[in-house]
């Protein structure tokens, strides 16, 4: 087919391609965040120290799992974007412009935790691009980006981001139920603000995030979406709320499954694959098993999470 030959001179094109950007981990972006997704979190989620003046998270603070989502934006103007208001460089030629955010992995340095007021690098490369042919739907172009964060003391992140374009069509949700029950939860109700506001901090214009008329006319979604890096983040903020003393995340692997809509509860879940007070692996590892269901009862996205103890210096 034609347009296979034009994916694969795109791919040719772009898998390598790399580009850095450098941002201060600021405290006043960190405590937008916070003020964004804390109220839609149990009450037992942790807080911080703040400046007792302009009321910012205080410098040296850890950053909370999934904060660096916020931070590196891109330098292009609105005229060098895709239409849907995307990163036109992670974007295959058409017909493949309907973008959803598929999954990834977040691995932590544990030992070098970003820390609010630093100085860190971002190192975006595209690391491939692949077709994925399906029984029941237009294939699927799929885009993996590969990212590392540095500070001055070193590797601090590596992400890996799973990008799936596709054809413009009806999406339909599935509802595929999880079959385990959790051992802890937490329900939400996305609101437009709290979009809106996800939006400007990740600046992030992708329009099915806060354009009702674009999201339900143009690409024929019953709503707003919401962001996939967001319901990651608000994950993350859940097993934040119920980790064991002495133990960090370090590494999240996740898949999204289906759409979350704005107005739609959701219900955040997290079950101790192995029990928190038991038997842990050989490094003291513990892995948690993480996942968003929406209004249905549908999964929306899971995961795995590792956490392992703490440094003794931390």
């Amino acid at each position: 087919m034609a347009e296979w030959t034009t994916i694969g001179k795109w791919k040719e094109q772009t898998v390598g391609k790399q580009s850095v950007l450098w941002d201060r981990m600021d405290g006043r972006q960190v405590s937008l965040l916070d003020q964004t997704i804390r109220p839609h979190l149990p009450p037992a989620y942790p807080g911080y120290l703040r400046d007792s003046k302009v009321g910012d998270i205080t410098v040296g603070t850890q950053m909370a799992p999934g904060a660096h989502l916020v931070y590196f934006p891109s330098h292009v103007n609105e005229f060098q974007l895709s239409p849907d208001g995307y990163h036109a460089d992670e974007a295959p030629p058409d017909p493949f412009c309907q973008r959803v955010w598929a999954g990834g992995l977040i691995e932590l340095n544990v030992a070098n935790p970003l820390r609010v007021g630093e100085l860190t690098s971002q190192t975006k490369r595209i690391e491939n691009v692949t077709i994925k042919e399906r029984s029941d739907a237009d294939p699927l172009v799929l885009v993996n980006l590969a990212l590392e964060m540095h500070n001055t003391r070193g590797h601090c992140v590596t992400e890996y981001r799973n990008l799936a374009y596709m054809k413009p069509i009806d999406l339909q949700r599935k509802t595929v139920k999880h079959r385990r029950e959790p051992e802890f939860s937490h329900e939400l109700t996305p609101t437009e603000i709290m979009l809106f506001r996800y939006s400007a901090l990740s600046w992030n214009s992708h329009r099915i995030h806060y354009d009702a008329v674009y999201a339900q006319n143009v690409e024929r979604h019953p709503g707003l979406l919401v962001h996939g890096p967001l319901t990651c983040t608000l994950l993350l903020q859940l097993l934040q709320t119920h980790m064991p003393k002495r133990m960090a995340l370090k590494s999240f692997d996740y898949r999204a499954v289906s759409p979350m809509y704005c107005q739609q509860p959701v219900t955040l879940n997290g079950r101790w694959i192995q029990d928190a007070s038991g038997t842990r692996t050989s490094n003291g590892a513990q892995l948690c098993e993480l996942w968003a269901a929406n209004n249905n009862g549908g999964l929306s996205m899971k995961g795995v999470a590792t956490i392992v103890p703490l440094p003794d210096a931390q």
